[in-house]
């Protein structure tokens, strides 16, 4: 499956942006890329630290589910910011960090994929990446957040295990070019710093704009979780907060915040 090591030192030296990436970590293997930034803000000065690492043992996604990859198939990566000024919101940096991803994506592969709400970016409806955000107090006047980045880009369908070979894919499946990992991270590294860099200079209406222009069309249908009842409906805007506002079958209209509700299968759906 390893094709090759991420080029560290390529990185290192070609990357040139003025906050995020101003220090890069790698290794060949942990427990988990945004463990890495959690110790390293516990140990100060890690504003725009990236993590980057070949594999992990005990990578999670939302709702603490798994993300698994074999050694050297995914780009596999967090970002750490300690926001002092209060300039930053967790529902904003998904976002941020989905159009980031898929501006990348596009960029380095000339795939053009979708975001799914809230974290998923997808091709012909099958994912081959997810976000996560996680957010800790840092001080009485500053928070703490890691981005937590995982891209499927060496992976043959294969190496897919089977309750995940209908549903996900990989760039190599995908595209019609070479997979080249490195200039992948240097795409995505670049992208979050364009958002991050200054977050002053672009507004929630800017961020919001951009998502929509990426993810998946309004009025599709969709059914959902949302603490132990299922939902259906047709989805009709993204919020300022971030939340997805549905029109109900069961009528009236509702917004469902990510950091709650899950997407469900269109089967499962029940509309109660």
């Amino acid at each position: 499956m390893e094709r090759g090591l991420l080029q560290i030192d390529r990185i290192r030296a070609v990357l040139n942006t003025a906050r995020i990436g101003r220090r890069v970590v790698y290794l060949r293997s942990t427990s988990s890329t945004i463990d890495e930034c959690w110790r390293s803000i516990g140990e100060g000065d890690a504003d725009g630290l990236v993590v980057l690492a070949e594999h992990q043992t005990a990578g999670r996604g939302r709702f603490g589910r798994s993300w698994h990859s074999p050694r050297g198939a995914s780009l596999l990566g967090s970002v750490a910011l300690v926001d002092h000024p209060g300039a930053l919101v967790g529902n904003e940096l998904a976002l941020l960090a989905a159009v980031a991803v898929r501006d990348a994506v596009a960029s380095c592969t000339g795939i053009l994929p979708v975001i799914k709400w809230p974290n998923d970016l997808l091709v012909r409806g099958r994912k081959f990446a997810g976000i996560l955000v996680e957010s800790r107090q840092y001080t009485e006047t500053a928070t703490a957040y890691v981005i937590g980045i995982g891209i499927n880009c060496l992976q043959q369908r294969g190496h897919l295990p089977d309750e995940l070979a209908g549903i996900a894919t990989s760039l190599e499946i995908e595209a019609h070019v070479a997979i080249d990992r490195t200039g992948l991270a240097l795409s995505v590294v670049t992208e979050l710093d364009r958002w991050l860099a200054d977050p002053t200079g672009w507004s929630n209406d800017d961020l919001r704009r951009e998502w929509l222009a990426r993810a998946e069309p309004l009025g599709g249908r969709i059914f959902l979780e949302h603490r132990g009842r299922t939902f259906s409906g047709s989805v009709l805007d993204l919020d300022p907060t971030a939340a997805l506002v549905v029109q109900l079958d069961e009528g009236g209209v509702r917004a469902f915040n990510a950091a709650d509700t899950t997407i469900l299968p269109d089967s499962a759906g029940t509309g109660s």
